[in-house]
């Protein structure tokens, strides 16, 4: 069967199953295939084509995919769970897992309009979106793969990236070299999955105080893979310093 057809079957069935009610928190899944994947991304207009795996996680993997023969990279969040959970055969619904998608493509698009260094969104669909491919003949590494030949330029780099997610309402959460790419002597940073959006005035000041712990994490952690460069960066006192100017600018 082709991909195309594949797809329309795939769709058939899902509109079938939310007819059924399968929308609730949990459902039961088979592991997906790479051909289903492909078929999932075709049909929702995302991609022409899906390439190769870029990387695997807990929750989401990504790919790169082609529009229009443009590399594109693909996110797709699963509706199961990882085989060594027990009943891994219980997924979550396309309903949470959609929503895990929204969420973070909204913090992506709030970022990339804020000129912080992201892949730029493209589009999204239920569980699964598209954005910038950073990469030439290659993806664009890890800061975790790769020896820095200009650290402290790197060091001041990834300190403005969270500076600016800041300004920009954003709160990160997840920051270290893991989710840090250089691509053309930038950085640019990923996965926004637990990041804390502060835009909303109503309950800002709650959302901050909740926040502040996910801000100091990640201010450590850029100090500590820098710390290997022997780069010196006081975490506490760059967390200090922009909590105070927040609070001053946007609580008071």
């Amino acid at each position: 069967m082709s991909g195309r057809g594949l797809a329309s079957v795939r769709s058939f069935w899902k509109r079938k199953n939310l007819r059924d009610g399968r929308r609730s928190r949990y459902v039961e899944v088979e592991e997906v295939s790479l051909d289903s994947l492909r078929a999932d991304a075709v049909e929702n207009g995302l991609v022409d084509e899906v390439v190769s795996v870029i990387a695997t996680g807990k929750e989401a993997d990504v790919y790169v995919g082609l529009w229009k023969k443009i590399p594109l990279a693909l996110k797709i969040y699963r509706l199961h769970k990882t085989p060594h959970k027990k009943k891994s055969a219980i997924g979550y619904s396309v309903d949470l897992m959609g929503q895990i998608a929204a969420n973070e493509f909204t913090i992506l698009e709030k970022a990339y309009r804020a000129g912080i260094p992201v892949p730029t969104p493209a589009r999204r669909a239920d569980n699964m979106f598209t954005m910038r491919f950073l990469g030439d003949e290659t993806n664009a590494r890890r800061l975790k793969d790769i020896d820095l030949d200009k650290p402290e330029q790197y060091a001041k780099q990834a300190l403005g990236i969270v500076e600016k997610l800041l300004d920009a309402f954003i709160v990160h959460g997840d920051l270290s070299e893991y989710n840090m790419l250089l691509y053309r002597d930038h950085i640019f940073v990923i996965d926004f999955p637990q990041a804390v959006d502060l835009s909303s005035r109503p309950n800002r000041h709650r959302r901050f105080e909740d926040a502040k712990p996910l801000l100091r994490r990640d201010l450590e952690n850029v100090a500590r893979y820098f710390s290997q460069y022997d780069v010196e960066i006081d975490a506490p006192a760059e967390y200090d310093l922009l909590t105070t100017r927040f609070e001053k600018t946007h609580l008071d």
